[in-house]
């Protein structure tokens, strides 16, 4: 969680600014991705700029300051938007751990470039905030409500995991956070987030 870096003031404070960042552009790049595919209604909704009030979640930022995950404001796609519910809606929700891997990719690039000025300090603190960014997207990715692959997958899922995420959704958030705890203690979290870290680090160096 965030708050580990209490006594390391940089990373506490560079990694929580890059945090409320990425779920603001979380919102604002999955409204422009649904608009890009026919949807209008979040632009319209307001989910296209970065205003914290519009788009942050408070429940969503104190826990990403306690657990280390947290969400904004759920995006209002709508499904009547979309030729077909289906494979357009699937993408507009994608979109967002999408975003959280760009946010994760450019804080990696960041940290790269300062480490090669000379500031190992600033480095680790930007890649302790991609690793925050990748943990999002990697989370995001997993067919539970309310997250965007849940979401996904009702959209374009068959009806036996319509019916799956429909049976974990009545658990509300302690559905949720049994699932994120198990996938925190296994590993499997850990071992994803590795994945696009190493991958971002290797890119990050070309530029460097």
């Amino acid at each position: 969680m965030i708050l580990n870096y209490l006594t390391d003031t940089t990373t506490l404070v560079i990694s929580a600014i890059v945090m409320v960042f990425a779920l603001m552009f979380h919102n604002v790049f999955q409204t422009w991705v649904a608009a890009k595919l026919g949807d209008a209604r979040p632009k319209l909704s307001g989910f296209g700029n970065f205003d914290p009030q519009q788009q942050l979640e408070p429940m969503g930022v104190v826990l990403l300051f306690l657990l280390g995950f947290g969400w904004p404001k759920m995006v209002p796609i709508s499904s009547r938007n979309y030729p077909g519910r289906g494979r357009k809606e699937a993408l507009a929700w994608y979109a967002g751990p999408l975003a959280y891997l760009i946010v994760g990719f450019v804080s990696t690039l960041v940290g790269t470039i300062l480490l090669a000025a000379g500031s190992p300090e600033l480095y680790r603190a930007f890649l302790i905030a991609a690793s925050y960014a990748v943990l999002h997207a990697v989370i995001n990715l997993f067919p539970v409500f309310p997250l965007d692959g849940a979401m996904a997958a009702l959209a374009w899922g068959n009806r036996s995991v319509r019916q799956f995420i429909e049976q974990i959704r009545q658990f509300g958030i302690l559905g949720f956070l049994v699932v994120f705890l198990v996938l925190s203690y296994t590993g499997v979290l850990g071992a994803l987030q590795g994945i696009f870290l190493g991958i971002f680090s290797s890119i990050a160096r070309l530029f460097v």
